[in-house]
């Protein structure tokens, strides 16, 4: 049985190397041919494939998520989808009723996410990366930090959107205490930094956990593993669907 991989971009390389690492028998497809790997089957094309398949990873353009996935959820086979896993929460509603569909929540394995609290004040969130996504840095980066907020509460109530030199600011509160969020692409400082009432900072980068100035914790984990292992053994967490598709209305609500 093999796992397939669709889409050999950005993300898609990062699952590829993790898979080859954790010694996984691959099917590779991307649209593009120059794309394929030595010693790999390969497809342009996924109604192509003819491998017996056990697992498939989608990492493509969002807004061809969806159809790919049915493609293959409809045969029974559990697919996990990049983030986001759809341009909007309609799209995404043909998918919701499958058991086996698992979105990407990466963060989710974070040693910062022990530290998630209900703030008293406010949370200040930074999420600026070096690379750029398809959609915008909206849909592509403060994801993350929505999926993250609705470890906390289900009531996240987004405010205000600012977009000003490159940084997208975003303002809500969760369980009614008031929080900001700005995110950028190709950003000369990335970093992923939350700041919880500025007593507690989780550094998201670096797997750290500061109180106040001090160094509380810090274990170096490889998120991307963890996450693929949870996919292929069957024990993902099935409301990532739930909080992908609360993601998607929450956006939604800002136009």
């Amino acid at each position: 049985m093999h796992v397939l991989l669709v889409g050999l971009g950005n993300m898609g390389n990062k699952y590829f190397w993790k898979l080859e690492e954790l010694g996984e028998r691959l099917v590779l497809c991307d649209i593009d041919p120059s794309k394929g790997r030595e010693s790999y089957p390969f497809y342009c094309h996924f109604g192509d494939v003819k491998e017996e398949l056990s697992a498939v990873i989608v990492a493509v353009d969002p807004k061809d998520h969806p159809r790919i996935a049915q493609e293959f959820l409809k045969r029974g086979l559990p697919v996990l989808l990049e983030k986001p896993p759809a341009v909007s929460s309609k799209d995404f509603e043909s998918l919701m009723s499958f058991e086996r569909l698992y979105i990407s929540e990466i963060e989710n394995y974070s040693v910062c996410t022990e530290f998630l609290k209900k703030p008293k004040t406010h949370i200040r969130i930074e999420r600026f990366g070096r690379g750029k996504g398809y959609i915008s840095p909206l849909w592509d980066l403060a994801w993350h930090d929505l999926y993250l907020l609705q470890r906390i509460s289900e009531d996240i109530r987004l405010g205000r959107l600012e977009v000003k030199e490159g940084i997208w600011t975003l303002w809500g509160t969760v369980k009614g205490v008031p929080f900001s969020l700005s995110i950028a692409w190709e950003h000369p400082q990335p970093r992923r930094l939350w700041h919880i009432d500025e007593e507690l900072m989780l550094d998201f980068g670096q797997e750290r956990v500061y109180q106040g100035d001090k160094l509380i914790r810090e274990e170096k984990r490889d998120k991307l593993r963890l996450m693929l292992e949870d996919f292929l053994k069957g024990r993902y967490d099935r409301k990532s669907v739930e909080r992908a598709y609360k993601n998607l209305q929450l956006l939604e609500s800002l136009y």
